[in-house]
């Protein structure tokens, strides 16, 4: 019986061995699986700027699939894998003869399948292409097992074949399953964790860690035995891996940033592996400050925030709403890519255009009062007008009469267009939908597009995309000169704020920060957005919404968060923001911030813009015999004189620039220079210069005009009310001592 059984087996052997060697040799393209073999569907990935994963999907066959290379599947998972699977893998060929017969030997012994002789590659050809179990089937698989180990070498095959086992449920690879059992990357399994990963490969269903733990334990134990036995692992070895301990449960995969993750995948739709811009130490020092911040809140209000690298636009950490993740309501809300209005944020680009226009300095007289705002005059937010001020205390107050001149001396359509490119795309309506209200927040924004235009003006005026994929096309554009942008941050970086936390970031580190908050009608949206020379930063605070909170004031919700983020971002490479060769230093008078005379009795230092700012004499101060005095421009005369008296008719005309008698400066080499005027009142403004028609100003805003030297007269017309005044253009030469020696003006 024994010798009868013998030469059956043989024959058995010698049949099968004939079977495969003919396949072998007889090609049958049409069942080659290489194509299956190489290509697989994978859980698409979303990985943070240094490679790590921030967020794993489904793949479309519902299934968690992380390929990562062999190298990355930790340091025992290869030798595991071969001890327990396919000993001979590296001398075989695809098929393991010896393997065959002693399967054939020990079934047809225990009379019962016990070992099916199958090879790695043989297996890694069964999970490609699936097919019913049959001895055609098994043949098959050894046909093709032999032949793609043509076209692969031994460690490609092992890869695939580990990146595509299966390790129950819907998991596939040691990766994922690394993840899914043991909570970390394959690269930091234990001995005894990849050997009970591996050990699963025989059964994945029954020796499920999370479902069967003291099976699994068993199973692995009995592998490390095994291990043991052919040399691969020490004594020393095995006594260690038996005592780890077997988590028994599940974890979930990657779901870090996802609102950001969101963001980088729209712009890679179909990519199996998204390399986002985040920064993953970025991110939680942002998700911690908000975060810390709402424990004030009730849990209706929520926050956003983001920053973004200068230098490149890339979005390095984005929270689109701090209460993700909770069962609060709205808690499902993208905030940061919701349309809000956006207050007193837009304020500075109004300014950035004044200046570069040359109509305005940081020290220029602007009125803080109610004239000709036809009786609906914007107050402040403490309710109250403040008069006289600079340019400078008006925007870094944040005042809204002065903010409202500022645009009508731009224009409605100069300033909508202006705010267009610097990436608002959601001002969409005419300029006259908006009038007054464009810099007031009667408009929607984001904070998406509001952080990436204050990052234009920390780049000297130049506007780019926030970016959220490393592979992202960069479209840059030249919105506002460098200058211009320098002006407006000098001002929103002035050291003078009172918030303590701003003292020591600027003392102690002596980090360089412009910022502006914003506040909306209502109380609904709480906003800062600032910069540094190499991030700029957005908060928002406020409910998805819309209601209104006593305690939604940019200066005290947002401006605190900010500066928190701001401190921990900061390092020694955070330098101050550089100022542009055309921006210089001058004298001039402390109350209207033109170049001086004798009669103006304290100057003080300026910024302007070479061969851009307009060169006029004060006009403010007077001299008669002996007499000094305040000649007042029209929209501040009557409130000095009565300051709580804030009735004006708006229908009376009153030209604001050039002021009554002032004299413009020309260069020596010029016969002609550049002057803009402007008046408050109903438009639209007829303009005549010297008793010749010049053009009309709609809105408030004003007109530029060459004029030649000497001495001129403006008038200008609406409706039954008219104004003029008298001007010079004058060189320094023909305007002599009453310049006080013009050129000493300029201090560097």
């Amino acid at each position: 019986m024994k010798r009868a059984r013998n030469v059956f087996l043989a024959i058995v052997l010698a049949q099968a061995i004939s079977a495969i060697l003919f396949l072998y040799c007889v090609d049958i393209p049409s069942q080659f699986p290489l194509f299956h073999v190489k290509h697989y569907e994978t859980s698409p990935l979303v990985l943070d700027m240094n490679g790590d994963v921030l967020n794993v999907s489904l793949s479309k066959s519902e299934e968690w699939c992380i390929p990562v290379s062999l190298d990355k599947m930790g340091r025992w998972t290869e030798s595991a894998t071969l001890g327990i699977e396919d000993g001979r893998f590296f001398r075989h060929h695809g098929v393991d003869p010896i393997a065959i017969a002693r399967a054939l030997f020990t079934d047809i012994r225990r009379g019962r399948v016990i070992s099916g002789a199958s090879t790695i590659t043989s297996q890694l050809i069964r999970i490609s292409v699936p097919r019913k179990r049959t001895l055609y089937t098994k043949l098959l698989e050894f046909w093709a097992a032999m032949r793609i180990e043509n076209y692969m070498n031994k460690k490609e095959i092992l890869e695939l074949y580990l990146n595509r086992a299966p390790f129950g449920g819907n998991i596939r690879g040691v990766e994922a399953a690394s993840i899914a059992y043991f909570n970390k990357k394959a690269n930091m399994l234990s001995l005894g964790e990849s050997v009970t990963l591996i050990s699963m490969l025989s059964s994945p269903s029954k020796l499920r860690p999370d479902r069967f733990p003291e099976r699994a334990r068993e199973s692995r134990d009995n592998k490390l035995a095994l291990l043991y036995e052919k040399r691969i692992i020490s004594q020393e070895n095995l006594d260690n891996a038996m005592n780890e301990y077997l988590p028994g449960r599940r974890y979930s995969f990657h779901n870090e940033a996802s609102m950001a993750v969101t963001h980088a995948i729209k712009l890679a739709p179909g990519e199996s592996i998204v390399k986002s811009t985040i920064d993953k130490n970025l991110q939680l020092v942002l998700e911690k400050k908000l975060g810390d911040a709402l424990i004030y809140y009730p849990g209706k209000i929520t926050s956003s925030g983001i920053v973004i690298e200068n230098s490149t636009g890339a979005v390095k950490a984005y929270v689109g709403n701090a209460r993700h993740g909770t069962s609060l309501p709205n808690a499902q809300v993208d905030c940061g890519d919701a349309l809000r209005s956006p207050g007193s944020t837009l304020k500075p680009f109004i300014y950035a255009a004044a200046f570069e226009r040359g109509i305005l300095t940081p020290s220029s007289l602007l009125a803080d009062t109610p004239l000709a705002f036809r009786g609906s005059a914007p107050r402040n937010f403490d309710m109250s007008y403040r008069g006289p001020v600079s340019a400078r205390v008006a925007l870094s107050s944040s005042l809204n009469a002065p903010a409202v001149r500022v645009l009508r001396k731009v224009g409605y359509t100069s300033a909508k267009n202006l705010l267009n490119q610097f990436g608002f795309s959601h001002i969409n309506q005419a300029a006259s939908f908006y009038t007054d209200s464009l810099i007031l927040g009667g408009c929607e924004t984001t904070l998406i597009e509001l952080a990436s235009a204050y990052r234009a003006l920390a780049m000297e005026g130049v506007y780019t995309p926030a970016k959220w994929t490393q592979n992202s096309p960069s479209s840059a554009r030249h919105v506002i000169s460098p200058e211009a942008s320098y002006l407006v941050t000098s001002i929103l970086q002035d050291e003078r704020r009172l918030l303590p936390l701003y003292q020591e970031l600027f003392q102690e580190k002596n980090q360089s920060l412009a910022f502006k908050t914003g506040t909306s009608y209502g109380l609904r949206d709480a906003w800062c957005i600032g910069y540094t020379s190499k991030h700029t930063i957005g908060i928002w605070v406020g409910s998805p919404p819309g209601e209104g909170n006593p305690s939604l004031v940019g200066l005290q919700a947002a401006a605190p968060i900010l500066l928190e983020v701001a401190r921990d971002l900061w390092d020694e490479h955070d330098n101050h923001l550089s100022r542009p060769k055309d921006v210089y230093a001058r004298k001039v008078c402390a109350l209207s911030g033109e170049i001086p005379t004798k009669n103006c009795p304290q100057v003080t230092a300026d910024l302007a813009i070479r061969n851009v700012t307009q060169m006029t004499l004060c006009a403010l101060h007077k001299n008669i015999d002996g007499r000094s005095y305040i000649a007042w421009p029209p929209e501040l005369k009557n409130w000095m004189q009565a300051p709580e008296d804030l009735t004006q008719s708006a229908n009376t005309v009153k030209i604001i620039r050039p002021a009554r008698g002032q004299t413009m400066i020309l260069e020596e080499q010029d016969e002609t220079g550049r002057i803009f005027l402007s008046a408050e009142g109903d438009a639209p403004h007829y303009w005549y210069l010297d008793g010749k028609f010049i053009g009309i100003s709609l809105n408030g805003e004003g007109i530029f005009m060459d004029v030649s030297r000497g001495t001129h007269k403006a008038s200008v017309m609406s409706g039954d009310s008219s104004d003029t005044v008298s001007f010079e253009a004058r060189t320094p030469k023909e305007i002599g001592s009453s310049l006080n020696k013009w050129k000493e003006n300029v201090l560097n």
